[in-house]
This record gives C-alpha cells, structure tokens and sequence, in this order.
C-alpha cells in the first residue's frame, strides 16, 4: 500500500487493535511524499515493535494516512503506557524531521491548524486554525466540509467521527 495515497477510510480497516484502543493523533505541516511517508511508517512500525512500559511490551500500532496523518494507538486492556513511554513515542515523533534531509522542516507538533476536504472530494487541505475560521466566516467553507478531528481518544473514536462534516465537529461550535 502506497501511504501517501492511503483513502481515510481504507486506512481505518488496517487497525487490528481494539476500539478501545488508545490513540494519539497528528496532523503533518505539509503533505509527506510517498517516499518520506513510507519512511515514517517504517520509523513508527520498528518504534512499536518494541515499545515498552517499565519493560512491559505494549500492543500499539502505528499508521500514516494520506501523507498527512500520523496515529499511534496502544491497546490499554493489556498494558497501560507509562509516562516514559508516552515520553518515548513523543521523542520518537520528534524524530521524524531526522529521517531524511527533506524531512527537516516536518512537524507534526503544530496544532493551530484544520486539516479539511469538500465532502466530495478526497485531497486534503491544511489551513491555519485563523484562516480556517475566516473563510468559514466568509461563506468560503460549509457544514458539508469535512474535518479531521485530532481530539479524539480511542480507535473506536477515530473510526466513527476521525472526519466528519463540520457541522458534526468541534468547530461547528465557534459559529
């Protein structure tokens, strides 16, 4: 599977953990190329293969989506995370900017931004959270747009309400 071309809802049938899994979500600054994609999967998949709270292995999966989403889950049924491996998956997020010289600007820290598509369309578009709100304002984007929603907590979140409409979202709640 070519990550940078993932569909959001072919990537939601990879997960083999519970919906109950716990997930951390991020959104890149710009759109990887397959090539940085693929690296990133690889770098997050090694990660989880070995990721450990106080020398327990945890049962975490990682995947990125559309070269623009970043999602790390961990099933907590078997093995809570710690602090030091939350700690752990951040530094190894951190990381990514490292992989490759044409990864140095790529950050998927930055949250005052909407990664968001016409409901009919499948390219995303990243704006920031200010701009986002003024075209809303403008009429430029309606309840149809879809957003991705990166305050979601579980799997079973991320796969029902990770996109929806903006009338179904946070932001539906600015207006």
């Amino acid at each position: 599977m070519r990550y940078d071309e993932r569909l959001w809802e072919d990537a939601m049938e990879d997960w083999t953990l519970d919906d109950s899994a716990r997930v951390w979500v991020h959104v890149a600054n710009r759109r990887m190329t397959k090539d940085e994609a693929c690296m990133v999967q690889l770098h997050l998949e090694q990660f989880v293969a070995g990721w450990q709270a106080h020398g327990a292995a945890l049962t975490a999966q990682a995947l990125v989506v559309n070269g623009w989403m970043v999602v790390l889950a961990v099933d907590e049924r078997l093995q809570q995370p710690t602090g030091c491996s939350i700690d752990a998956s951040v530094s190894v997020l951190k990381q990514i900017e490292g992989l490759h010289p044409s990864m140095a600007d790529l950050d998927v820290f930055d949250r005052m931004a909407v990664l968001h598509r016409p409901a009919s369309g499948s390219t995303w578009t990243r704006t920031p959270l200010s701009t986002f709100w003024a075209q809303r304002k403008a009429g430029l984007l309606d309840d149809s747009e879809h957003v991705f929603d990166t305050t979601v907590s579980t799997l079973g979140e991320l796969k029902t309400r990770g996109v929806v409409p903006m009338a179904s979202s946070w932001h539906a709640a600015m207006w």
